[in-house]
C-alpha cells in the first residue's frame, strides 16, 4: 500500500501529462479488436477518451489507505486489458445513452471504461459501477476505497396525501403533481396519463389498460375532466372498482431518449385491503440516471415529491 497521499501522483502523474503517442497506439491497437458480436458496431474512439486516455495511459495506480467506504484497489489505465468487453460495454452505454470506450483493469479485475461526457465507470462480477464522474477523481476513489455508486435501476415510494375523498380523482391530482414535477425539473413532457386497473382476486389479470391524453389548460382544470374520462373508461369495460387495484401513470411519451425515457411517476389506490383509500406515490428511474445530470434531475424530482408527500426528506431508493 502507498504511503503517498495521492495515487495518482505517486504513479506519475503530474498537471498536463500527455502521453500522445503511446496512448494513441495502444487506443489504435484497441479499436482494431473487434469481437464477434452479432449485430453491433465496434469501438468508438470519442474525444472524452481520447483525451483521458492522454493523460492518465500508462499509469499503474496502488490503493493508497485501506478504505473509507469499500476496500480500496489499485488499476492498471490501459485500454488493451479491457478491449474484448465490447459486448458488456456496448449494453451498458445503451443503458446510460452514450457510448464507452475500455480505460483499463482494476486488481479486483474490474473492467474500467470512459463515458462520452468524462466518467469512470466498472464493470465487474458485481455488476455496473460509476467509480467517478471524472476519470481522475474515478481512480482516486478507487485507490482510496470511496463506495462507488451502482448503476441500477431505482424505486421511491410514499403515502400520498389525500386531496379529494373520490380515490379516482384523487390519483389523478396526485398524477398530475407528478406531470407537473417532471416537467419542471426539465426530465419531459408528459402527453398522457395511463390508467391501468388490476383484479386483486385469482391471478391478478389486468382488467383494464388505456392511456388518456392531456388536454391543454391548467393542470387543476384536467382533474375533474380526466377524472370523469376515467371513469368513464371503468364502467365501459364493466369493471367493478372495488375489489381491484387502479394505477394512474406518468411516462415519458414516444420518442423521449435515454436515459429520461426510463422515468415514471405512478399513483396507485386500492391496493391494500385495510386501507382502500390510500394512495400510494411513486417515482422509478432506469440504472442509466445514475450518472451526471439525469442523477441530479430524477432526485430533484423525489424531493419534491417528498416534500408534496409531506415527507421528513427523500426517501431512500429501493434498486433492483
Amino acid at each position: 500500500m502507498s504511503t503517498h497521499g495521492d495515487a495518482l501522483t505517486a504513479a506519475g502523474w503530474h498537471p498536463g501529462r500527455d502521453v500522445g503517442d503511446l496512448a494513441m497506439s495502444a487506443a489504435l491497437m484497441t479499436a482494431a479488436v473487434v469481437p464477434p458480436v452479432a449485430g453491433t458496431r465496434g469501438w468508438t474512439l470519442f474525444p472524452a477518451a481520447r483525451e483521458a486516455l492522454r493523460e492518465f495511459h500508462g499509469l499503474t495506480l496502488s490503493p493508497v489507505a485501506a478504505g473509507a467506504g469499500v476496500a480500496a484497489t489499485g488499476c492498471v489505465v490501459d485500454p488493451r486489458e479491457a478491449r474484448h468487453a465490447l459486448r458488456a460495454f456496448r449494453a451498458l452505454g445503451d443503458t446510460i445513452g452514450e457510448d464507452v470506450f475500455p480505460l483499463g483493469r482494476t486488481d479486483a479485475d474490474g473492467l474500467m471504461g470512459v463515458t462520452e461526457s468524462g466518467s469512470l465507470l466498472c464493470v465487474d462480477h458485481g455488476g455496473h459501477w460509476l467509480l467517478g464522474d471524472s476519470v481522475a477523481d474515478g481512480l482516486r476513489a478507487l485507490t482510496r476505497g470511496r463506495a462507488p455508486r451502482r448503476i441500477a435501476p431505482r424505486r421511491w415510494t410514499w403515502a400520498a396525501p389525500a386531496t379529494h375523498e373520490d380515490p379516482l380523482e384523487n390519483a389523478v391530482r396526485t398524477a398530475l403533481v407528478g406531470v407537473y414535477v417532471l416537467h419542471h425539473r426539465q426530465l419531459f413532457g408528459a402527453r398522457a396519463l395511463r390508467l391501468t386497473v388490476t383484479a386483486l382476486r385469482g391471478i391478478g389479470a389486468e382488467v383494464l389498460d388505456h392511456a388518456v391524453p392531456l388536454p391543454g389548460g391548467s393542470l387543476d382544470e384536467l382533474a375533474g375532466p380526466l377524472a370523469a374520462r376515467m371513469r368513464q373508461l371503468v364502467d365501459a369495460a364493466r369493471t367493478p372498482l372495488p375489489g381491484c387495484a387502479l394505477t394512474v401513470t406518468v411516462s415519458a411519451p414516444d420518442g423521449t431518449a435515454a436515459p429520461y425515457s426510463s422515468v415514471s411517476c405512478a399513483v396507485r389506490v386500492g391496493h391494500s385491503a385495510a386501507a382502500p383509500t390510500a394512495a400510494e406515490l411513486s417515482l422509478a428511474a432506469g440504472a442509466g440516471t445514475a450518472l451526471g445530470r439525469p442523477w441530479r434531475a430524477v432526485h430533484e424530482c423525489a424531493r419534491d415529491l417528498a416534500r408534496y408527500a409531506g415527507a421528513s426528506g427523500e426517501a431512500e431508493p429501493e434498486t433492483t
